[in-house]
């Protein structure tokens, strides 16, 4: 014989008074409410100048195949020796060497050794065919 089985009813939870509850405390708050139109926060705000940007002197260092070294300076070409170096970055910030792409790394090695010894603070390296 087989047995009977009593199904079990599934407890639901009716939320209708919940949601009017709620509604009620909502629309409560909001008429108790007062809002204050003159209140202010007060905030630290940062204070800076504006400094006037100085014209930094910026130099390009042109190595070419035959390891001639040039200077380009305000628009112009001057040929230099590499041990004189040192004189022509004297108070210069901004540095590019541009070298032939044939020539030997030990060689733009040798340039920006000598001009990082000067205390140039930036420095970009290209290359040309």
């Amino acid at each position: 014989m087989g047995r009977y089985r009593k199904k079990r009813n599934i407890m639901s939870l009716d939320l209708t008074p919940l949601i009017d509850v709620v509604f009620l405390l909502l629309i409560f708050f909001m008429v108790s409410t007062t809002f204050n139109k003159y209140g202010k926060i007060d905030i630290d705000v940062p204070t800076s100048t504006v400094m006037n940007k100085t014209e930094e002197s910026k130099i390009e260092i042109v190595v070419d195949k035959d390891e001639n070294y040039f200077i380009i300076k305000d628009g112009k070409t001057y040929p230099i020796n590499i041990d004189d170096l040192g004189e022509h970055l004297a108070g210069v910030k901004e540095v590019s060497v541009t070298g032939d792409k044939n020539l030997k790394y030990q060689t733009i090695m040798d340039v920006i050794t000598k001009i990082k010894k000067q205390g140039v603070e930036n420095l970009g390296i290209n290359f040309y065919e």
